[in-house]
């Protein structure tokens, strides 16, 4: 079969190899925090979120934080990665301020080498000052995992 989009007629067998070429969709609840405020400086992790990867299919990591701010004018580079100081899948720099609120986002496509558990990191570093992560139960940061397929 030539990928996950193939054209289906009437009267071919729909086959289990098929099928398993389409999504699954979210991978595990969505890792998230009421904690507020979250301060950083250095590299910090935020969150973790770990699922069940399967070889060879695809995954959509994003990671989302809602506010943030610093005590000095900067940026704020956010990172899903696979540890503190781990090696990045992806990474995104938005500009910090003082008295205005930011967000910041992360997004990737990841495909799996290997069957098994993994565990994948959102980590926050403020360039200057310390910066300040605020969440609340309407405004939180969300860490998770969509199987895109196989590709």
């Amino acid at each position: 079969m030539a990928g996950p989009n193939t054209t289906f007629t009437a009267g071919n067998t729909y086959t289990a190899g098929q099928a398993n070429n389409f999504p699954r969709g979210l991978m595990a609840t969505p890792a998230t925090s009421v904690a507020t405020p979250t301060t950083f400086t250095g590299e910090t992790q935020m969150l973790a979120y770990t699922f069940s990867q399967v070889n060879g299919r695809s995954y959509l990591l994003q990671y989302f934080e809602p506010s943030l701010t610093c005590t000095a004018a900067g940026t704020v580079t956010a990172r899903i990665t696979t540890g503190v100081a781990g090696t990045p899948y992806n990474s995104s720099t938005s500009p910090l301020a003082i008295l205005i609120s930011n967000t910041a986002l992360v997004t990737t496509v990841y495909t799996s080498g290997t069957s098994g558990s993994l565990t994948i990191y959102a980590t926050l570093t403020a360039s200057t000052g310390t910066g300040t992560a605020t969440r609340s139960a309407t405004r939180f940061p969300q860490l998770y995992a969509v199987d895109l397929g196989t590709l």
